[in-house]
C-alpha cells in the first residue's frame, strides 16, 4: 500500500558539502547540502505521429525544473532533466529506460500512452525509481508498479474507471439511454479493450454483443452489421479522436437506430445530424489558476497542446514530495506524494517552489493544486476528477449533468 506521512515522519538526511552557488541559466542560489544534482527523466514522444503533444509535455517538464531551480532547487540540490524519445512505442521506451535509469533518475515524468506506461511501470518499481504519467489512463495501471508496500507509478490523469462508471450511468438511467441491452463497440489496443471490459463490468444492463474494430479498415459496413446483429436498445462506444469517424458514418449510412454513448473527446467539431440523441461522457475541463500561470510561462508553444498541464504537474509534484521528505530518492518520493497533493494543508501551485520550501521548513502540511487540476491523489497516485454528461439535442452539444468526485467516491450511486 502507499504510506500517508504528516511531515514529523521525515527526517532530513545529511548530505555532502560541497558548494555549487548558483548555475548557469539559474535564478535561484543552490544550498551547500551537496553537489550532486537531483536527477529526473521525461520519457514522451516527441517524434512520430505524436510529435506534437510529447514536445508540449517536454517543455512543461522543462518549465517546472526551471521554476525550481529558480527557487534554489530540491533541497538545495539542482534539479537535471533527461529526456527519452519513446516514439509513442512500448519496445524503444523499455530501451530507453535503460539509460535513465543508468543515469540515476529518482523520477520521471511518462510515458505518455497506456501500452508504454504498463511497460515501464515493473521496471521502474524493481528499481525504485517514481514513475508519473501524464495521460496513461488504463484502469490496470491502478495497480501498477507496487514493490515493497510501495506505489512507484502514480498519474496527473484519472483513471479510464472512471470513464466506464460515468458511460455505465448513461446507459443505465431511465432519464438517459435506459437500456437493458447493450451492445460494445471499441477500438483496437489496449485502452479500447481495457475500458470496453471495465465498461462492461459496471453496466446494470445485458452487454449481448462485443465488437472491436481496426480504425484503418477501408470499409466498416460489417462491423455495424455486427454490433447490431443482436438487437441492442444502446451502443456504448469507446475510440480516441481521429479514429472514430469512420465506422460511425458508416453507421450514418446503415437502417439500425439507437442511442451511443461516446467515451470522452468524442462531440469534437461538426455534429453530423445522425448524432441526435446520442450521450457522451467528457471529463470536466474548468481550468485552474495554476493552468492560466504556465500558459503564460510557455506563452510561445499556446495553445497547449492536451497533457502539457500534467506533464508540468507531473514533475513539479515529485520534487514536491522529495523536499517534503527531505530525501532524493524514488521510495521517499512514493511514500509522501499523496500527503502533499492529497487535498489538505496550505496551498501551493505552479511557480511556487519557495513557498514549498518555506512551508517544509516550517513543519507545515502542503497540498499542490495544479495546473491541469486540484490534483488530489488517491492510494493509487492518482485524481478522482469530475465528469460532464454530454448530450446531441437539435444538432448541438448540451451539458445536462455534472459528475463530481462524490459520485465517483460512492461507486458510482451504487
Amino acid at each position: 500500500m502507499t504510506v500517508r506521512y504528516d511531515r514529523r515522519t521525515f527526517l532530513r538526511t545529511a548530505a555532502g558539502a560541497v558548494g555549487l552557488g548558483s548555475l548557469s541559466g539559474c535564478v535561484g542560489t543552490f544550498g551547500t547540502e551537496s553537489g550532486e544534482p537531483v536527477r529526473f527523466g521525461a520519457m514522451l514522444p516527441v517524434s512520430g505521429s505524436l510529435e506534437q503533444v510529447g514536445t508540449h509535455g517536454k517543455r512543461a517538464a522543462e518549465q517546472a525544473v526551471e521554476d525550481i531551480n529558480g527557487a534554489g532547487g530540491v533541497l538545495g540540490r539542482p534539479v537535471e532533466l533527461t529526456t527519452v524519445d519513446t516514439e509513442g512505442s512500448a519496445s524503444v521506451a523499455t530501451d530507453g529506460y535503460a539509460s535513465l535509469a543508468d543515469a540515476g533518475v529518482v523520477g520521471f515524468v511518462g510515458g505518455l500512452v497506456s501500452d508504454v506506461s504498463l511497460a515501464l511501470a515493473p521496471k521502474a518499481a524493481d528499481d525504485a525509481v517514481m514513475e508519473m504519467s501524464p495521460a496513461s489512463t488504463n484502469p490496470r495501471l491502478s495497480d501498477a508498479g507496487r514493490a515493497d508496500g510501495r506505489k512507484f507509478f502514480g498519474r496527473t490523469v484519472p483513471s479510464d474507471s472512471l470513464q466506464a462508471t460515468a458511460m455505465a450511468k448513461i446507459l443505465d438511467a431511465p432519464q438517459y439511454a435506459d437500456a437493458d441491452r447493450v451492445a460494445l463497440l471499441t477500438v483496437d489496443g489496449a485502452f479500447g479493450s481495457d475500458l470496453g471490459t471495465a465498461l462492461g463490468d459496471q453496466l446494470d444492463a445485458e452487454v449481448v454483443t462485443e465488437v472491436s474494430y481496426d480504425p484503418s479498415a477501408e470499409a466498416f459496413g460489417g462491423v455495424i452489421d455486427e454490433v447490431f446483429a443482436d438487437s441492442p436498445d444502446a451502443v456504448g462506444f469507446v475510440s480516441v479522436p481521429g479514429q472514430e469517424r469512420g465506422v460511425l458514418d458508416a453507421y450514418g449510412a446503415s437502417d439500425h437506430e439507437a442511442p451511443w454513448v461516446f467515451s470522452a473527446g468524442l462531440f469534437d467539431g461538426e455534429i453530423p445530424p445522425y448524432y441526435e440523441g446520442f450521450y457522451s461522457a467528457s471529463l470536466s475541463s474548468v481550468r485552474t489558476d495554476g493552468y492560466f500561470h504556465l500558459t503564460q510561462r510557455l506563452s510561445d508553444i499556446a495553445p497547449l497542446q492536451p497533457y502539457a498541464a500534467n506533464a508540468y504537474d507531473a514533475l513539479f509534484l515529485m520534487a514536491t514530495a522529495a523536499e517534503y521528505a527531505g530525501e532524493a530518492s524514488g521510495p521517499a518520493i512514493a511514500d509522501a506524494l499523496q500527503t502533499v497533493s492529497g487535498g489538505t494543508g496550505h496551498t501551493v501551485s505552479v511557480g511556487e517552489f519557495d513557498r514549498v520550501r518555506t512551508l517544509v521548513d516550517a513543519g507545515r502540511e502542503l497540498n499542490y493544486q495544479g495546473a491541469s487540476s486540484g490534483v488530489d491523489l488517491t492510494e493509487a497516485l492518482e485524481p478522482l476528477s469530475s465528469y460532464l454528461v454530454e448530450r446531441v439535442r437539435n444538432g448541438s452539444v448540451e451539458q445536462v449533468e455534472l459528475l463530481q468526485r462524490q459520485f465517483f467516491e460512492s461507486g458510482g450511486g451504487r
